[in-house]
């Protein structure tokens, strides 16, 4: 996804959906998200199968949203397991901004299809899965910090730090700009409070309306239209059926969102009173290049003055400088562990190389037993260095909205593109309430309106993605299904390294008599519609979906056994 950052950066949005299609091996949240945002901005002709990636996108948000409270409910008891068994998976965890970006896109693609009603559900969502966020977010944080207390009692893990400053040479800087600290959490995003408010007031919600625009201009008190749009709340609504202009809510995405890297770094820990080097891996985003703020919007003879209402590329920031304290405690924990290991394993070898009366079979035993014992460290050191960078990386840096009354029917749309081309087209605006989406890139930009015809499917309405309901824990039950998506069986993987270490040490063991192994049936995984115009004509058919593969949440067994394959 990182090498494909030149092809968006330059508006390629067709070999862009091709990278995406060769990156992801499995087709997880992140896939459908990517994958979602880069049809939308291809043009309204491919809003519906955006839309359906991104409602499978939003499926599997809302089992983690499941399971992420039911692992809440629990006792806190499990705190030093979960904090230091996280670990890389072919599953997707979102991050809580990218929650926030993924309702906001699907309203604003239920928008562009005249489903204004849907958005108002999309709108309600997004309230909704904050306050899991929210109570996550508290969790983790005693997590860490129980777990550090017990680390601290451990004579192996005293040295064990949750500190990014004690990581010397990490840039903290990146993290700790005056953008990122301004910020109050990583979800909260006021652009999209504010369309929500704006997509509440359209449906007459006055009560629905209001708390969205407070809280936009809570999070963004210098934004001088949130402002008004509260003041004229009930006026617009009362008022609505004698508009004769057409209400415009002009969003306009700009910049791309940096990248995420490993970043290694050697550290020096006290093993037994004398300092041991490690290299250690974390997470590092990128310093945001290519920033624009888009200086001419003009709609007819009317011209725009755009404001800065979100901040993404700060909000992903604010969301890793959050989690380097679970980064640092879990890469310290374990390598502290992983060197009294290996210095156990050495002091044992080397005592049972120095009794007396060993014959040369002893001795070379010995010799294996400590080669092994340095060689199993020697992975679990590796597994330290995994760290997960992905991110919803085809987002945009900075979101600028205004709101304007314009006159009803076809205006000329012009703006200016980063690279200072004065672009113009023609937009359609209803009476009542619109929305004019544009999303700039280097040299094009692609502009998506309310109500376009050219977003709805001829004859019949979009069909929407697979639903399904969420397995309870000893409980499961079937996904239903609304449309249909072909199927395809997941291949067994190969036999790793792993698999060849135990047969390895079992060469040292007793023959032992080798049990059958079980038949498992293969697991079925969705995969995404990829057709961008799909046939409407054809009834959906749910009996065709078969059951979602049940949430897993990563751990170290797992990332320990990827490193083997």
């Amino acid at each position: 996804m990182n090498e494909s950052k030149e092809q968006f950066k330059n508006g390629d949005l067709q070999n862009t959906a091709a990278a995406i299609q060769g990156a992801f091996k499995d087709k997880n949240t992140l896939y459908y998200m990517e994958m979602g945002e880069v049809q939308r901005l291809q043009g309204p002709t491919q809003i519906p199968s955006s839309t359906q990636n991104l409602l499978a996108a939003d499926q599997l948000v809302s089992r983690w949203e499941v399971t992420t409270s039911d692992r809440l409910r629990r006792s806190f008891s499990g705190a030093s397991s979960y904090v230091l068994s996280e670990g890389f998976s072919s599953e997707y965890d979102p991050k809580p901004y990218e929650v926030s970006m993924l309702s906001q896109t699907l309203a604003l693609n239920h928008i562009s299809q005249g489903r204004w009603n849907d958005a108002m559900v999309e709108a309600k969502k997004m309230a909704q899965r904050e306050k899991v966020i929210e109570e996550l977010i508290q969790s983790q944080v005693a997590a860490v910090s129980q777990v550090e207390r017990e680390q601290q009692n451990n004579p192996n893990t005293q040295g064990a730090t949750s500190r990014i400053q004690n990581i010397s040479g990490y840039p903290i800087n990146l993290l700790d700009d005056e953008e990122t600290r301004s910020l109050k959490n990583s979800y909260q995003n006021p652009g999209a409070y504010y369309l929500s408010g704006f997509i509440h007031e359209s449906q007459g919600e006055a009560s629905l309306a209001a708390p969205g625009y407070r809280l936009a201009i809570e999070l963004r008190p210098q934004v001088n239209f949130f402002k008004t749009s509260i003041a004229k709340l009930d006026s617009n609504i009362a008022n609505q059926s004698k508009k004769s202009f057409a209400d415009t809510l002009i969003i306009i995405d700009t910049g791309y969102m940096p990248k995420i890297i490993p970043y290694q770094i050697s550290q020096s820990f006290p093993i037994s009173g004398n300092p041991k080097l490690i290299t250690l891996t974390f997470p590092v985003i990128e310093r945001s290049t290519e920033r624009f703020r888009p200086t001419m919007i003009q709609l007819g003879d009317r011209v725009a003055s755009p404001e800065l209402v979100a901040n993404i590329d700060a909000m992903a920031r604010k969301n890793l400088r959050d989690e380097m304290p679970a980064y640092v405690l879990r890469a310290s924990s374990r390598a502290l562990v992983s060197l009294a290991a290996q210095y156990a394993a050495d002091r044992a070898a080397q005592q049972a190389a120095n009794r007396r009366n060993q014959n040369s079979q002893n001795n070379g035993n010995a010799a294996l037993i400590g080669a092994i014992a340095g060689m199993i460290t020697g992975y679990t050191l590796q597994a330290i260095n995994v760290t997960d960078v992905r991110h919803w990386s085809t987002l945009p840096a900075q979101t600028y909205m205004t709101r304007m009354g314009l006159p009803i029917g076809p205006t000329v749309l012009k703006y200016t593109l980063p690279s200072g081309v004065t672009a113009s087209q023609t937009v359609n605006l209803v009476g009542g309430y619109n929305v004019v989406y544009i999303r700039m890139f280097r040299n094009r930009a692609t502009v998506l309106t309310s109500n376009d015809p050219a977003a709805l499917p001829p004859k019949a309405p979009v069909p929407s993605a697979p639903t399904a309901v969420i397995p309870v824990a000893g409980n499961p039950m079937p996904a239903q299904a609304t449309s249909v998506l072909p199927t395809t069986l997941e291949s067994r993987p190969p036999e790793g390294a792993f698999a060849g270490f135990k047969k390895l040490w079992g060469g040292f063991q007793d023959p032992q008599a080798v049990e059958p192994a079980p038949v498992v049936p293969a697991a079925i995984q969705i995969v995404p519609v990829s057709n961008p115009n799909p046939d409407p004509s054809k009834s959906p058919a749910s009996s065709n979906i078969e059951e979602a593969k049940p949430y897993e949440p990563p751990n170290l067994l797992n990332s320990f056994q990827q490193l083997f394959n």
